[in-house]
């Protein structure tokens, strides 16, 4: 008898950090760096999925986000002023999913060079040894004080979504469709209306100009009239 898996685990669904940049390895190939400076907060966004890769909307898992090296190793406070990681570093998961917002105040520089992770995990450390899939890390990020030329903020994309399988979700795609549909119906009408009353209103504009264009010109022919009328006299 087979034994279907029931455990729960940690997914990454976003990870926006400051800048992305190119860097060689040591085989000479080319990969993109991650980047964050030591003066502006990151978000991580993490899901707690089911074995099934679908999000546990009904669970409250209280989280926390802790400094790794690279290499996996935790990373030592080296004075005993600011902490390596700041921010909101304690975060319960709520229908499905937690957002940290956080700042690595260490330097990579200051550091050997050496890059960080981020670990999230239950803060209960016994279900952390129980449950496995609950502890998951980020790809590493280089820490520097200044990003250099502004690119913005750049997002990591999350993996694709699983396909569907339940009718129930290809129903919803169509009544989603549909809704797009007359939304977008209900805006060419109003453009449509728009466009109808734009056109009315310039017919009735050049009408006017027309009218007063005609006055115009029956008040000069009057003037004219009238000097003449006074020559002859």
């Amino acid at each position: 008898m087979a034994v279907v898996p029931t455990g729960r685990r940690l997914k990454i669904l976003e990870h926006r950090v400051h800048k992305v940049e190119m860097r060689t390895k040591e085989t000479g190939e080319q990969e993109e760096e991650l980047v964050v400076s030591n003066l502006r907060p990151f978000t991580l966004k993490v899901g707690v999925h089911d074995h099934l890769d679908q999000p546990i909307l009904d669970c409250s898992l209280p989280l926390r986000a802790s400094l790794l090296y690279e290499n996996g190793l935790p990373v030592k406070q080296t004075s005993t002023s600011e902490p390596l990681l700041v921010g909101e570093t304690d975060v319960v998961a709520l229908q499905g999913a937690a957002t940290f917002k956080l700042r690595i105040t260490s330097l990579s520089s200051h550091r050997d060079k050496q890059r960080f992770r981020i670990q999230v995990a239950p803060q209960d450390v016994e279900l952390q040894l129980n449950e496995g899939g609950l502890c998951i890390v980020t790809d590493p990020m280089k820490s520097v004080t200044k990003l250099g030329r502004a690119t913005g903020s750049a997002l990591m994309p999350p993996p694709p979504p699983p396909p569907l399988n339940d009718p129930s979700d290809y129903r919803q795609n169509d009544a989603l469709k549909r809704k797009y549909a007359d939304i977008l119906e209900s805006q060419a009408e109003q453009l449509r209306t728009l466009t109808e009353t734009q056109q009315h209103i310039q017919r009735e504009l050049q009408s006017l100009l027309a009218l007063a264009h005609q006055r115009a010109l029956n008040g000069g022919a009057s003037v004219a009239t009238r000097r003449t009328a006074g020559v002859g006299i």
